[in-house]
């Protein structure tokens, strides 16, 4: 990973470590890494020679429903006054049996699963 991509990636961390709620805020795996990794920068270490902790927090986050990862792409944001606070919630037809990771895009029409021959079910994306 080069210099810039993983301050990157870290910079999403601590906003993420910074922010009320979320991913990072319960006990656990991904807070447990987290933590890790911030303490190894702590340390001097660059966060681009972090690259495989880094990865194993995004995988975690994405496997628990994060879909933002450690990207950029959707900043946590403060809360809006009188609005509350996040992004919405994405939806997609997701596979029926939870067998693999297939997803597709809301439609009038609901796809089908040719392995397991059902419809696909509506999935609500966590942030």
């Amino acid at each position: 990973m080069d210099h810039a991509a993983g301050k990157r990636r870290f910079g999403v961390l601590c906003a993420r470590l910074s922010a009320d709620g979320g991913p990072l805020a319960e006990a656990g795996p991904m807070r447990d890494l987290a933590e890790r990794i911030v303490a190894e920068v702590r340390l001097g270490r660059p966060p681009a020679e972090l690259t495989g902790d880094l990865d194993a927090l995004e995988d975690l986050l994405l496997r628990a429903g994060y879909t933002a990862g450690l990207s950029d792409v959707r900043s946590v944001a403060p809360p809006l006054p009188g609005l509350g606070g996040g992004h919405p919630q994405l939806e997609v037809f997701a596979c029926p049996g939870e067998t693999c990771l297939r997803v597709a895009p809301l439609s009038a029409d609901v796809p089908a699963c040719r392995v397991l021959d059902r419809p696909l079910r509506r999935l609500r994306l966590g942030s």
